[in-house]
């Protein structure tokens, strides 16, 4: 039953913030068309303008699994489809945990809420956090299971060296295959889906090391298979197997269209992306966001328990957290990574604590629980996450964002007017006019900074918030078109400065500027546009789409 009401409070968790829309969805959406218009990942990228050539793409699969599944669910399915992603991770973090029921759901729940401001919506990295979750729980069931190890590992201890020898060989390939065969495999469909799997690969080493630390503490007293902090130890022989997976795994994550480009290119990113200025790769000490408060609060709790929980922490748990905290710190992104990792062992330090005050007051005599009260419970809990269901996830709904957020009535009269050229957008508006024009307006930049030359994006911000050079990057790439929102700095500076520019369209959420040399307008004559607030305006006429 704790499962049940753990997955319907995810549903409530997670379920509130959607319909997300998130902007990286729409190019991922561009990408996965155009791998099946081209029947290939190989094309020179459709998208933009600014960088023509063959993107080494280490998400095709996703995206061609999303594009796929838009045609046939549209984007209200994408949206479950995030929103069951999301829940599925943190079932697994549930499952890691090693507390009592009651102490698994609240912490399960508390962490979730951490994680899901920077969660996103449609996007391949939801997949990510799905596959290190189900790596940290196997990890943990590795510790909470550790019979079979610990036998291979007193084995080892046999004087005899043919014996052990003979040991060593048999153990490797013994009949727990897990590791052997289920890691690899997850490489290999995680280097085609998304670029996180690096993060598994350290994961993974980490804990090889704090295993080999902790039997090296555990080795004064042998009778005893526990190190510091009472933790188990899985011994030599369960190493082995895991750093002949990790070596296989690293053999098949260039099973893939690019080869070996892939993992190279996943490293370029890496450190490409820690050096842009966009907003889930800012460190988090460096952002004003609520988020950043309640990570604070997680952080404060995790601390508060390796201080004064009765569960004294191994070299795991402080490999993992030191190692997830860093992450956070350099990138507000790995917030989930940090949630995922430290969930399962801030629930056990809890979980003790609640059990070792229970027994202190266990002479007391407490009022017995009705047997009525968890049925009821689960009831109500699923009869919200429902209610919130069929709130949040209808179509209007997302029409709704959809007119907010993105300039959709913008872009619904450029297609009417044929316009056609090269765009300089607002970065996160990138992907969402690559998306709907389909090749008829390009862009300069979308959601995929890894994509773009570090040149590229600077002349991008040079341009759109309005630095010195913006006129001579316009002209340098050749851009044609300007939407952005009215208030921008580039629209600004196109309203006041309108030499070779003119404003067509205008409404609340966009603004669009086209070159006044690429479009023939008829003189003298005005033509009245509603415009989205129901108002009407004065606009040239385009004669003849833009070349």
């Amino acid at each position: 039953m704790s499962t049940l009401t753990v997955a319907f409070g995810l549903v409530i968790v997670f379920a509130t913030a959607h319909p997300v829309l998130d902007p990286d969805m729409w190019w991922h959406l561009a990408v996965g068309d155009a791998i099946f218009q081209h029947r290939s990942v190989h094309f020179v990228d459709p998208l933009s303008f600014t960088n023509p050539k063959v993107w080494v793409n280490s998400q095709w699969l996703s995206e061609a699994i999303f594009a796929a599944l838009y045609r046939r669910v549209g984007v209200v399915g994408l949206e479950v489809l995030a929103l069951v992603l999301k829940v599925a991770t943190f079932l697994l973090v549930f499952k890691a945990m090693n507390a009592p029921p009651l102490t698994k759901v609240w912490v399960t729940l508390l962490f979730a809420s951490g994680a899901l401001p920077v969660m996103g919506g449609v996007r391949p990295q939801l997949l990510s956090f799905l596959f290190l979750a189900w790596l940290t729980l196997t990890i943990h069931r590795y510790r909470q299971k550790p019979k079979m190890w610990v036998q291979g590992a007193e084995c080892e201890m046999q004087s005899h060296s043919e014996a052990k020898t003979d040991f060593l060989f048999r153990s490797v390939f013994r009949t727990s295959h897990t590791a052997l065969f289920a890691l690899p495999l997850l490489f290999a469909l995680w280097s085609n889906t998304h670029s996180f799997y690096p993060i598994a690969f350290v994961l993974i080493l980490l804990a090889i090391l704090a295993d080999y630390l902790n039997e090296r503490r555990g080795a004064r007293d042998r009778g005893r298979r526990t190190g510091f902090g009472g933790q188990t130890i899985l011994g030599s022989v369960w190493r082995r197997q895991m750093a002949l997976a990790l070596i296989l795994s690293a053999v098949v994550v260039i099973v893939t269209p690019f080869g070996w480009h892939s993992p190279k290119q996943v490293i370029v990113n890496i450190v490409q992306s820690s050096q842009l200025p966009i907003e889930e790769w800012k460190p988090a000490i460096a952002m004003r966001h609520p988020l950043v408060m309640i990570w604070a609060f997680l952080l404060l709790l995790w601390l508060f328990c390796l201080a004064w929980s009765p569960k004294r922490p191994d070299v795991l748990e402080l490999l993992w957290g030191a190692f997830a905290t860093l992450s956070a710190l350099t990138g507000v992104r790995m917030i989930v990574l940090w949630s995922i990792v430290l969930a399962p062992f801030v629930g056990e330090h809890l979980g003790q604590w609640i059990s070792q005050t229970a027994q202190e007051t266990s002479k007391r005599r407490q009022p017995a629980v009705p047997v009525w009260l968890p049925s009821v419970t689960l009831t109500l809990i699923a009869f919200l996450a429902g209610l919130i269901l069929a709130m949040r996830f209808n179509l209007s709904e997302f029409v709704k964002r959809e007119q907010k957020e993105y300039p959709q009535k913008a872009v619904a009269w450029l297609k009417s007017a044929g316009l056609r050229g090269n765009c300089l957008t607002r970065y996160d508006w990138g992907g969402y006019l690559a998306w709907q024009l389909k090749g008829k307006v390009k862009v300069f930049v979308d959601g995929r900074a890894d994509f773009y030359p570090p040149k590229v994006m600077n002349d991008f911000i040079a341009a759109y918030f309005g630095k010195a050079n913006w006129r001579s990057v316009l002209d340098k790439y050749g851009v044609t078109m300007v939407i952005a929102p009215p208030d921008a700095p580039i629209s600004n500076l196109l309203s006041m400065h309108a030499s070779g520019w003119r404003c067509v369209y205008r409404d609340k959420v966009a603004v669009v500027f086209i070159r006044r040399a690429l479009a023939t307008f008829q003189q003298n004559q005005l033509t009245k546009l509603q415009t989205a607030n129901g108002r009407t305006e004065l606009t040239l006429p385009l004669t003849s789409a833009v070349q």
